[in-house]
């Protein structure tokens, strides 16, 4: 078997009805296998399908990877393309008797402040939705819907019958990061009622789990395993790395092509030198100056690009603040995204788009602005005082300044926030204290969100690629990581795995170029580490007179 292709691998699985696990490295082109085997069943399985009322299911992590994977399959509605939370809902969703049954039964089990009191759901509709759970409004969160999910398939086996011979296929992408609980949701229930007819097939990386809920590495005596070796995206140099970092799977550059690029690791003694100083030293060596960096936090990008004290309020204001905040669904991103677009607008002189934006228009017999001059030279005034504020005043005075010459009007959710805020002290002081931060602060916020800059958490790039890639390492920013334990291969360190992972993951984002810089301090053994991993020669102590080769910062 091992002479034969992936492809081929994947294809003899399916035609016997086995269930498989496809171990792809990073840049192995694990997706385009996956759209393979789809395409496979789709050619030769259509009309069995379409017979029977089934579908092929394929998992996957995000919606980004959801939208991919149906362009490239040309939206095929044999074929079900979602989330696991997605999924799952649409088979318990119609089952809204049982469901309210699971929830009770969920509740009963609940202990202290989860446990809610006369839970009484007779009559009300159970919808699923993105926040925190609300039982008692019948309103579950994503995390409750796998949960209610499990319980449901193993206390109503007729429901799991029904799933398994609807779905005879389910494919699993990016294995790693899917739950415990899922995985023996498909193999402990689905596969059993299915008595041998579904396959599962798995592809991803065990090496790329990052987040804390995966299951990661998959042992599963009935899985055939298939490894896939090639890199297709990754230069000779980086290559060498991640080999180094995963010695128990040895990828080989796809192309003969493959250029050679660059791997170099890079630490300091000195605090004041960081990544512009890196960066800087780079241009000497020939990068462009469309490199990503990636980061380990929000919060360390947040300190960099200058919107820190926005970070550290919203983050202690609830669990999903920030989230809310950095996707445009917080009570304040549609005014601050508005003005950001207008002061952009003005200055590009894309006055269509600015009177769009803004609330104040010139019309016929108003009698502020009965003539366009008028209304001209007014926005002139306003919008150059906005921009004024926007650079030195606090986030308070910009607002109160749009509001004022009704410039954007106030949104019903800040409006809404103010009311709750009479009686909320909580809401009361997020608002005060928000009003207070220096405006500048949001613009630099909506320059990240935007793109305009080139930095990234190391989480968030996962599944991307890059021509030229820095990476930042600091073992202070967050003790849930050890970077150093990777370089000493000190595997007994508790962080040393989902280090491991994330550094695997930030290395082999570089198409190209690689560069990592470790900020935190590099005792000896650290060192050695690094020289083990990137060698000698590409190990290089960064210093004002030593790594900048004369260029005055």
């Amino acid at each position: 078997m091992a002479s034969r292709s992936i492809s081929e691998q994947v294809i003899d699985c399916l035609g016997k009805n086995k269930s498989f696990i496809v171990e792809a490295g990073a840049g192995s082109g694990k997706t385009h296998t996956l759209i393979e085997a789809l395409s496979h069943l789709l050619a030769r399985r259509s009309d069995d399908y379409l017979s029977f009322g089934q579908q092929i299911v394929c998992i996957t992590y995000t919606n980004v990877a959801v939208n991919e994977i149906m362009s490239r399959i040309n939206s095929d509605p044999l074929v079900h393309v979602s989330t696991i939370h997605d999924f799952l809902w649409s088979v318990i969703r119609d089952h809204q008797k049982e469901l309210r049954q699971c929830i009770l039964e969920a509740n009963k089990r609940n202990e202290g402040s989860k446990h809610i009191d006369n839970l009484n759901l007779a009559g009300i509709s159970i919808e699923y939705w993105q926040y925190g759970s609300r039982w008692q409004e019948g309103k579950i969160h994503h995390d409750d819907v796998i949960s209610l999910a499990s319980i449901m398939f193993f206390s109503y086996p007729k429901l799991s019958r029904l799933v398994a011979d609807k779905y005879p296929v389910i494919f699993i992408d990016e294995y790693q990061d899917t739950q415990e609980t899922v995985v023996d949701l498909l193999f402990d229930v689905l596969k059993n009622s299915s008595k041998g007819s579904l396959t599962l097939g798995f592809f991803g990386d065990y090496m790329q789990k990052i987040y804390g809920t995966g299951i990661g590495k998959l042992d599963r005596p009935e899985l055939i395993s298939i490894q896939k070796l090639e890199n297709y995206r990754c230069s000779t140099e980086v290559i060498r790395v991640l080999n180094k970092l995963r010695p128990e799977l040895q990828q080989v550059a796809a192309s003969n092509n493959t250029p050679r690029g660059s791997a170099q690791f890079f630490y300091t003694r000195d605090e004041n030198i960081g990544i512009e100083t890196l960066r800087k030293r780079l241009r000497n060596e020939g990068w462009k100056s469309s490199e990503k960096i990636l980061m380990l936090t929000r919060k360390s990008i947040a300190k960099s690009l200058g919107w820190e004290d926005l970070r550290s309020l919203y983050t202690s204001k609830n669990r999903f603040a920030l989230d809310d905040l950095l996707r445009g669904d917080d009570a304040f991103s549609d005014t601050f995204q508005a003005i950001e677009n207008s002061v952009t607008a003005f200055d590009n002189r894309r006055y269509g788009d600015l009177y769009t934006i803004l609330s104040v228009r010139r019309q016929k017999d108003h009698e502020l602005f009965s003539n366009p001059s008028e209304y001209k030279i007014y926005i002139s005034q306003v919008i150059g005082e906005l921009k004024e504020l926007c650079r030195s005043a606090t986030i308070g005075q910009v607002l109160d300044h749009i509001w004022n010459k009704s410039l954007i009007p106030k949104s019903n959710r800040i409006i809404g926030l103010e009311d709750k805020a009479q009686s909320n002290e909580d809401i009361c002081t997020f608002i005060s204290n928000l009003r207070e931060i220096p405006y500048p602060q949001v613009s630099a916020l909506y320059r990240y969100l935007n793109d305009k800059t080139p930095f990234s958490t190391k989480h968030g790039t996962k599944g991307e690629e890059y021509d030229d890639v820095i990476v930042v390492i600091n073992d202070r920013s967050w003790n849930k990581y050890n970077f150093a334990s990777v370089l000493e291969n000190n595997v007994d360190k508790k962080q040393y795995e989902r280090s491991l992972n994330l550094f695997y993951v930030c290395c082999s984002r570089a198409r190209n170029n690689l560069a990592v810089l470790m900020e935190s301090e590099a005792n000896n053994d650290t060192i050695a580490g690094a020289r083990r991993i990137f060698g000698d020669e590409h190990v290089i102590e960064l210093s004002r007179d030593k790594g900048c080769d004369g260029i005055q910062d």
